[in-house]
């Protein structure tokens, strides 16, 4: 199971308490207000230096959550990957049909919604560019906002498992749910390839990224082989 940390803030030293954590990788934001930590995140001109010194010291792989109605271009995004960007993660909704084939040069992760069907799960995961899957893995954001931070259980993990059977490629769950390090086996149990823990576990200082992103890392490495 790959872990991801979702980051409250473009800032090196969160990465970098990630990393010691032992996280795989990190995602960064810009063009968008957090709703769970209330923070906002500028546009392309004003974050993608951050994002650029995290790809370049971290030593972390790092993504990037690009934005909703206002977005980079392609141009800019081509540029962020060729300065290392790791991958792309955006609601299917807002992710434009000009940004496919950048999956050809880096992941790409659409996120399904709490509008999700099961429909749309199979039709997005099939989806191909140029004769090969257009997206590496989905993100399982399906938590209505009102139930936000409430503890994981049996109905979730029932949707997630759900969503699994019906996608073609892995599926990432991040944590809209307040989940802890004692989820990850029923997780990994409904077949999630992937956890990505934001500030709603985390908190948003380096010190409690990096002691709750190491209390997953030695859950996750603690699953059966």
């Amino acid at each position: 199971m790959e872990l991801i940390v979702s980051l409250p803030g473009n800032e090196l030293e969160l990465a970098l308490a990630a990393k010691r954590g032992g996280a795989d990788a990190v995602k960064v934001h810009m063009n968008a207000m957090h709703r769970a930590s209330g923070l906002s995140f500028g546009a392309y001109e004003e974050e993608a230096p951050r994002v650029r010194e995290i790809i370049a010291h971290s030593g972390l792989k790092a993504g990037l959550m690009p934005g909703q109605e206002t977005l980079p271009s392609v141009g800019e995004l081509n540029a962020l990957i060729d300065s290392g960007l790791s991958f792309l993660d955006i609601y299917a909704h807002h992710l434009p049909a000009s940004y496919l084939e950048l999956g050809l040069r880096t992941r790409l992760i659409p996120a399904i919604d709490h509008t999700w069907s099961a429909d749309e799960t199979a039709m997005l995961s099939r989806l191909q560019v140029k004769g090969k899957a257009a997206f590496s893995m989905l993100e399982a954001s399906i938590v209505p906002p009102e139930y936000y931070g409430t503890r994981l259980n049996a109905r979730d993990l029932a949707a997630y498992a759900d969503a699994v059977s019906r996608s073609a490629v892995p599926i990432l769950v991040p944590t809209q749910k307040f989940i802890i390090p004692e989820d990850v086996a029923a997780l990994s149990d409904a077949g999630i390839a992937a956890l990505m823990i934001g500030v709603i576990v985390t908190g948003p200082t380096p010190g409690g990224i990096e002691k709750v992103t190491a209390s997953f890392r030695n859950a996750i490495d603690g699953l059966p082989a």
